[in-house]
């Protein structure tokens, strides 16, 4: 029965998940489409647990609701599939700082997502983070630039035509948002003691924060980052 389980979630997971390669073949990430039909999205209700979905049950919009249950499901296929186990058996935990854990288990996971789409990464090795951004989120990148980044990033960006500065604010922010989930400090992490874009080179860095930095290609309407921390 519980092959037979992985079977059909297998079969879930090749048309509904994209599987992303990066240098680190160690690494496993997943582009996650979260705009499904209600059919399909029911079978996702089914995989999560009572506080999962009276989570979701407390988002307003339904398209909400919908996207957090995909892609929360979606996450307990994958690591379901890894671990061997029943996705409804897992329990999250998670550490001091927030960042969620499986005890007792070796795999480090970590989720991200923006508008329509997820990106998941699963690794036995390092702890991994992504983040992934919708490119017409309304942001005011000058002012979080200003805020969060180092005076060499922002003058950096400054830097480039005013068309092209809200991408390359995002860009940077998915480094610095994948970096911080990777090391386990979320919004413990001060984003400006690291930079993740040369004011010298103009070029992003491709380590950075104790972390490998691998910016993906996600579709024309999204920007990604997944950062591996380095091994202590």
């Amino acid at each position: 029965m519980l092959e037979a389980s992985y079977h059909n979630r297998q079969a879930m997971i090749l048309s509904e998940f994209e599987r992303v390669a990066i240098p680190d073949s160690r690494i496993e990430v997943w582009l996650v489409r979260l705009d499904l039909d209600i059919h399909a999205v029911s079978q996702y209700v089914n995989l999560l647990s009572l506080d999962e979905r009276e989570r979701a049950q407390r988002f307003h919009f339904e398209h909400d609701r919908r996207r957090f249950t995909v892609a929360r499901g979606t996450l307990r296929i994958l690591l379901g599939k890894h671990l061997v186990i029943d996705p409804k058996a897992i329990r999250f935990t998670q550490t001091e700082k927030g960042k969620p854990l499986i005890t007792g288990t070796p795999i480090h996971f970590n989720i991200s997502h923006s508008h329509e789409r997820a990106l998941i990464a699963l690794s036995n090795v390092k702890p991994v983070g992504v983040d992934i951004e919708h490119l017409a989120r309304n942001v005011d990148y000058e002012a979080l630039t200003n805020r969060y980044f180092t005076p060499d990033e922002y003058e950096t960006i400054q830097s480039f035509p005013e068309e092209q500065r809200k991408h390359v604010f995002l860009t940077c922010w998915t480094c610095k948002e994948a970096i911080a989930k990777a090391r386990g400090e979320g919004l413990f992490l001060s984003l400006d003691n690291f930079e993740v874009i040369s004011l010298r080179t103009l070029k992003f860095i491709q380590h950075a924060g104790g972390c490998a930095l691998h910016r993906i290609k996600v579709g024309d309407n999204y920007i990604a980052t997944v950062a591996v921390q380095h091994q202590k």
